[in-house]
């Protein structure tokens, strides 16, 4: 992958990445506290327990895997923390991992993009940075169908 390539594609990862926080943000203004919380279906999630579990997957594949930042992940939590954080801490704390990929994916160079992934499942990073974005929208159109449900009540 030559240099200039390399460029678009990360920032095309940053770009995507980024809509896709912003529409999250959204999603989560648009709620009160405890309706950010509520989990219309059982079993299901909450829009606050996927904006963990997002948190969490960004500081683990893309932290502590490609940037070395020493993130340990608790994963079960991320789905069923029954003390959740306020809204302020769990979007700061969301913000912080937006931010973390911004500054690791934008640093990588061609040869890092093609290498393999830490995650061996992942094949390279590219391919790994990939689905973390591509599982960051399915999520994130989650988190639509859900706040939907939520009003409804």
């Amino acid at each position: 992958m030559s240099a200039d390539c390399a460029g678009l594609v990360r920032s095309a990862l940053i770009e995507e990445l980024e809509q896709l926080h912003a529409g999250v943000l959204e999603v989560a203004h648009g709620l009160a506290e405890p309706e950010l919380w509520r989990k219309p279906l059982e079993p299901g999630n909450s829009v606050g327990h996927l904006i963990l579990h997002l948190t969490g997957n960004l500081n683990h594949f893309v932290g502590a895997q490609l940037g070395k930042t020493g993130y340990v992940r608790e994963r079960e939590r991320e789905f069923t923390d029954s003390a959740p954080p306020a809204r302020a801490k769990l979007l700061a704390d969301f913000l912080g991992a937006v931010v973390t990929f911004r500054q690791i994916v934008g640093g990588l160079s061609a040869e890092e993009l093609a290498a393999p992934h830490p995650e061996a499942r992942f094949g390279t990073v590219l391919k790994g940075l990939i689905h973390v974005v591509a599982h960051f929208a399915l999520h994130r159109g989650q988190m639509s169908y859900i706040a939907r449900l939520v009003k409804a009540g």
